[in-house]
């Protein structure tokens, strides 16, 4: 199954898909794989509220990346 997500993702970055779009993609997989495994309704409930804005998500990864450098 992992293959299929890499193969799917490395697709959509030739195709020119912009950070967003790859992001929202991941989001939209991992919402999908939690509520799968949900074990409650409380855990399901979890995964429809577990979603970060993008631009939180790059504010984010901006800081992570300024700190390494």
């Amino acid at each position: 199954m992992s293959k299929i997500i890499i193969t799917l993702m490395l697709t959509l970055l030739t195709l020119g898909c912009s950070n967003k779009q790859l992001y929202e993609l991941g989001q939209g997989y991992q919402k999908s794989e939690c509520i799968n495994n949900a074990q409650s309704g409380d855990e399901y409930q979890a995964c429809h509220q577990a979603k970060k804005p993008y631009q939180e998500y790059k504010k984010e990864r901006k800081s992570i990346i300024d700190k390494k450098a």
